[in-house]
């Protein structure tokens, strides 16, 4: 059982990516998120009243909401950067960088104490050199025909005309690659901090219903100022951001079920690996235009995760 739920919780995380990239480029990162993240706070409060058990109170200490506070600010940063590296770059070299985060949260833990094993190592090479050799484009990737675009499959995923798809299809392979090193660079932070601080006070569907309860107050207080409208017209990206908040949910809910069978490892390593059903689903339906040299970069990434995570 512990296979099956990490393989819901990769197919879950990646799908959610994939539609969020379609939901970003219609409103904008920003309002995919929130209304994402509302969505899906909505579906764990009903997954906790279902699923009634014995559970410790929430800690009232000053200390463990400052550190809820952190952590709810940095997931909040490293989702916009995503979402943003979502709408503008390549689906199939922003995903597997953004999903390096496991190589990041071992070197803080490292730093922190734990000691670092030849897997772990290796895995953190194979990573680094994975994110070079994805971010780094040899050629200028010439526009897909119209004609080549493929229609999406019916159901959840969204259909994209044959004009969006060529679009999609010209975007130079580089783009959107920071912002992803950005958001791996936060995700593998803030999981230290919800590891240590966090995780050990709560059970998982309420650590991450607390958590996104502060990132969606983050969202609510930045928005003036950053003026960011929280507007929204009720046509069809209404559909693909509830897509997002619903898969994103069930793939939480599944790793939680997953990580309680006491087979950490593997459906840790599992549900890490979302970002290679992106990459098939970019790769499938998009037919983004990736070079060689960049598909053994994303491929070595996919290793160290694994390498990192065992």
């Amino acid at each position: 059982m512990a296979i099956l739920f990490g393989i819901v919780a990769a197919l879950g995380w990646g799908v959610a990516d994939y539609i969020a990239r379609f939901a970003s480029r219609r409103t904008g990162p920003f309002r995919t998120l929130l209304y994402m993240e509302v969505v899906g706070s909505a579906g764990l409060l009903v997954w906790i009243e279902l699923a009634r058990h014995a559970a410790a109170p929430i800690p009232r200490d000053t200390a463990f909401w400052i550190w809820v506070t952190v952590s709810g600010v940095m997931n909040t940063l490293a989702s916009l950067a995503f979402y943003r590296a979502l709408e503008t770059g390549l689906l199939t070299i922003v995903s597997p960088v953004c999903s390096a985060y496991p190589v990041v949260t071992v070197l803080v833990s490292v730093y922190l104490g734990e000691k670092l094993n030849a897997p772990h190592l290796a895995g953190i090479v194979f990573a680094c050199v994975g994110v070079v050799l994805a971010a780094t484009s040899f050629a200028t990737p010439a526009a897909a025909p119209v004609s080549a675009a493929p229609a999406i499959v019916a159901g959840p995923l969204p259909q994209v005309s044959g004009g969006e798809a060529a679009e999609m299809a010209k975007t130079h392979a580089a783009r959107g690659v920071a912002l992803a090193a950005a958001a791996s660079l936060l995700y593998g932070v803030n999981f230290v901090v919800i590891g240590y601080h966090i995780a050990p006070y709560l059970d998982g569907a309420r650590s991450v219903l607390v958590l996104r309860s502060m990132s969606i107050l983050t969202l609510l207080v930045i928005a003036a100022p950053a003026r960011q409208s929280l507007a929204m017209k009720w046509n069809s990206v209404w559909l693909l951001i509830t897509a997002v908040g619903i898969f994103d949910t069930l793939a939480f809910i599944s790793s939680n079920l997953g990580l309680a069978t006491g087979h950490v490892s593997v459906v840790t390593v599992l549900g890490s690996l979302f970002g290679a059903v992106t990459v098939f689903l970019g790769w499938i339906f998009l037919r983004e235009r990736v070079e060689k040299t960049q598909w053994l970069g994303v491929f070595l990434i996919f290793v160290g995760i694994v390498l990192v995570s065992i």
